[in-house]
C-alpha cells in the first residue's frame, strides 16, 4: 500500500509569486531605473547593437576626466567614456546622470583631434582608443530622493 503525503507542497501560483518578488528585489540593485532611460547595465551588454543609434541611458559618474568628457559604470559593467562638454553640467563621482547621445563604434584620438580641433590624445584617452564610447548631446543629473 502506498502512502500519500502529508507534506503541503507549493502551488504553482504561489511558486509565481514568490518569483516575481525576487525578481522586484533584485530590481532595485545596481544603477536606478530613471523613467524613459534604459539602465546602463542592460545598455553594456548589448552596446554593439546600439552603434550609430542615439541612446538615452541612466547611469553612475565614475570619472569626470576633463573639460570633454566623463566616464560612467555600474557595478557589474565597465566604464565607457561620453564625450561631452562638461562646462554645461555640474556633476561628480559617484551621482547618477541620464545620458543621451550617439554610440559611436571606436574611439580614434586622431581622428577627432581633426574633426573637434581637441587635444585628444592624452594618455587617458589612449586608454580608450578602439572601444565604444558616446558622443552626448545631453548629460543631466538626475534628483536622488
Amino acid at each position: 500500500m502506498m502512502r500519500r503525503s502529508t507534506t503541503p507542497t507549493p502551488s504553482a501560483a504561489a511558486v509565481a509569486v514568490l518569483a516575481a518578488a525576487a525578481g522586484l528585489a533584485l530590481t532595485g540593485c545596481g544603477t536606478e531605473n530613471v523613467e524613459g532611460a534604459m539602465p546602463y547595465d542592460e545598455f553594456y551588454e548589448q552596446r554593439a547593437d546600439y552603434v550609430g543609434q542615439e541612446v538615452t541611458l541612466s547611469a553612475e559618474v565614475e570619472d569626470v576626466i576633463s573639460d570633454d568628457g566623463l566616464t560612467i559604470d555600474s557595478a557589474t559593467s565597465d566604464s565607457m567614456m561620453v564625450l561631452y562638454d562638461m562646462d554645461r553640467v555640474d556633476v561628480e563621482e559617484g551621482q547618477l546622470v541620464e545620458v543621451t547621445g550617439t554610440v559611436q563604434d571606436a574611439f580614434d584620438p586622431t581622428t577627432l583631434d581633426d574633426q573637434a580641433e581637441e587635444d585628444f590624445t592624452d594618455e587617458f584617452y589612449q586608454d580608450y582608443e578602439a572601444q565604444p564610447y558616446i558622443e552626448a548631446t545631453d548629460v543631466t543629473l538626475v534628483a536622488q530622493d
